[in-house]
C-alpha cells in the first residue's frame, strides 16, 4: 500500500518519521483476537518472511486501530474530535483504509468532529484536513508514480499493517533473530505470528510481533515491545478487512467549496484543482536545515536533523522539552528524553537526534561528525 503525500504541514516532525519505521508496531489495539489458536498449515520463518514479500493483493479495505504509548510525559490535549494525519505519533486513532493497488490508496484518519484524508489516484495525490477545508495536491512524475512511494518518508507513523510491516522486514539481517509464534485470530481472521527481535543490546526494542493473515498472507497487525515491558508500546492492525477490491470512486477526489488548496510551487488559491509541481524524493523538512539524515545501522539507527530550535518549540514540543534533563559530554550540551522505547537529544546548537536505542548509544552518535551521516531513506538507514 503506497502513498505520497507533500503537505509541508504534514512533514514537520522529521525526525520521528525515522524512529517510527523502526517502531512500526504498538498497544492498546481493539483487534479482534478471539477464540482458540486456530489451526494452520505449519510455516517456518523462512517462508512467512517470503509470503509477507510476495503478498500482493489485487484490493482491500478496512478499518485501523493505531495506538502509540512511548512513554513520554503528558502532552497537551487536542482539540475535541480533532483529526490530523500528524497526530498519530501518540495515542489511539482510528482510519479507514481502502486499497486498488499501489497506485490507488486512500486513508482517512477519524476524529469525533473531523476528518484527514491522503488520497492518492494515479499520479495525483491530495491531502486533505476538515477542520481547516484545507488540502494540497501533487502530481507524480512519470517514473516516481510508476515507483510506487510510500507513506514512511513522509508521515510520522505508518498507517497500515502493511506499510509497517515492510518497514520492519527490512531490518532482517544478521542483527535479528527470527522465530514463529503462535497462531491467533486478528480481525477475525486466522494469522500467523512472526517475531523480529534485534541481537544488538543497544536498541530498546524487545521483540516486533507480526500477525499474517493465514490466507493472503498480508499483514494484519504489528506491535512492538520495549525491553522489561509485557505490554507493546506501539501497535496498527485491522479491526475488521474486507478482501476485495473498492469502487473506483473511492480514489476520486474533489475539494470541497471554498477549500484552501496548496500546490507545492504554486501557492495557495480558493478551490484549485489543476496539476501542481511534483513532489521531490529527498525535499528539505520545513525548520531543518539540510533535511534529516541517519547515523548507525538497522535496530540501532539515530536519526539527526539539524537547525532545530527549542526556543521556537510550541505545544507538544515544549512539554517533552521541559521533561527532558540537561546532559553534557563529547557531543556538546543540551536535554535527554529517555522512555523506555525511545531516546532523544536536543543540543544547544540545534541537533535532535533520536532513536529506539539506549541514551548511551544516542550520545555517542551525536558525538560522532556530521560526516557519519547519510540521508534519510539511502541505502542501509533505519528497518
Amino acid at each position: 500500500m503506497q502513498v505520497l503525500s507533500a503537505r509541508p504541514r504534514l512533514v514537520r516532525w522529521a525526525a520521528p518519521v525515522a524512529l517510527a519505521a523502526v517502531l512500526a508496531g504498538g498497544v492498546g489495539l481493539a483487534a479482534r483476537s478471539d477464540g482458540a489458536a486456530p489451526s494452520l498449515p505449519q510455516r517456518s520463518a523462512e517462508q512467512l518472511l517470503a509470503d509477507v514479500g510476495r503478498a500482493d493483493p489485487a484490493g482491500l479495505s478496512g478499518t485501523v486501530v493505531e495506538t502509540a504509548r512511548l512513554g513520554l510525559p503528558a502532552l497537551p490535549a487536542q482539540a475535541a474530535g480533532d483529526a490530523s494525519l500528524t497526530g498519530l505519533a501518540a495515542g489511539s486513532h482510528t482510519a479507514r483504509v481502502w486499497y486498488a493497488g499501489k497506485d490507488r490508496v486512500r486513508v482517512a484518519v477519524s476524529g469525533s468532529l473531523s476528518e484527514a484524508d491522503l488520497i492518492r489516484n494515479g499520479r495525483d495525490v491530495w491531502t486533505w484536513e476538515s477542520a481547516t477545508n484545507s488540502a494540497t495536491h501533487v502530481r507524480l512524475p512519470e517514473g516516481q508514480a510508476d515507483r510506487g512511494p510510500g507513506v514512511a518518508g513522509v508521515l510520522p507513523v505508518p498507517t497500515t499493517p502493511e506499510e509497517a510491516a515492510r518497514q520492519v522486514l527490512d531490518a532482517v539481517t544478521p542483527t535479528t533473530s527470527v522465530r514463529v509464534g503462535r497462531t491467533t485470530r486478528v480481525a477475525g481472521r486466522p494469522v500467523y505470528e512472526l517475531v523480529l527481535a534485534p541481537k544488538d543490546a543497544r536498541s530498546l526494542v524487545d521483540s516486533v510481533a507480526l500477525a499474517v493473515d493465514g490466507d493472503t498472507k498480508v499483514p494484519l497487525r504489528l506491535r512492538v515491545f520495549a525491553k522489561g515491558q509485557a505490554s507493546p508500546a506501539f501497535e496498527v492492525g485491522f479491526t475488521e478487512v474486507q478482501f476485495r477490491v473498492p469502487d473506483a470512486s473511492v480514489f476520486r477526489f474533489t475539494p470541497p467549496p471554498g477549500a484552501k488548496v496548496t500546490e507545492p510551487g504554486g501557492g495557495a488559491k480558493p478551490e484549485a484543482a489543476g496539476p501542481g509541481a511534483g513532489a521531490r524524493p529527498g525535499a528539505k523538512q520545513p525548520g531543518v536545515r539540510g533535511g534529516p539524515a541517519v547515523i548507525g545501522e538497522s535496530w540501532t539507527s539515530v536519526v539527526v536533523a539539524r537547525g532545530v530550535s527549542a526556543a521556537a518549540a510550541t505545544g507538544p514540543a515544549k512539554a517533552l522539552l521541559a521533561a527532558a534533563e540537561p546532559v553534557q559530554g563529547a557531543f556538546g550540551r543540551g536535554r535527554l528524553l529517555r522512555t523506555p522505547l525511545v531516546s532523544a537529544l536536543l543540543t544547544d546548537d540545534g541537533r535532535l537526534y533520536l532513536g529506539a536505542v539506549t541514551p548511551e548509544a544516542l550520545t555517542a552518535a551525536a558525538a560522532q561528525p556530521a560526516s557519519a551521516a547519510r540521508p534519510l531513506g539511502s541505502q542501509g538507514g533505519t528497518p
